[in-house]
């Protein structure tokens, strides 16, 4: 009964971990290039934020961090680099929704 109990333990423990983890810990996913964007209207609804986003660039886009109530990081899906180039102009001319928008040039730790 101690050693389920304790299983149970550690089987919960991890299952927090892994909802603690942050959403960008995986690193880039290929075919894709992350930005930071500075909302017009400060928001933390990141579902609203990808929708809009995504109906900006005309790509899917991942959320992946806030720093702010008005900025966050995305990650923009896209098959090439020209591809992304074009989403990302696109998201550019959004200035309704999106005050500015940069490619993340961040330091991130190797994940290796």
């Amino acid at each position: 009964m101690t050693l389920n109990l304790a299983a149970l333990g550690l089987a919960t423990l991890a299952g927090l971990a892994a909802c603690a983890a942050p959403a960008d810990t995986a690193g880039p996913a290929a075919g894709e290039v992350r930005v930071l964007v500075k909302l017009a209207r400060p928001s933390d609804d990141a579902a609203a934020i990808v929708r809009q986003a995504s109906a900006a660039a005309g790509t899917p886009v991942r959320y992946l961090a806030a720093t702010s109530l008005q900025w966050h990081a995305l990650g923009l899906r896209c098959g090439s680099a020209a591809d992304c180039d074009a989403a990302l102009q696109r998201l550019r001319a959004d200035a309704t929704h999106f005050e500015a928008v940069q490619r993340d040039e961040r330091k991130r730790p190797s994940t290796s």
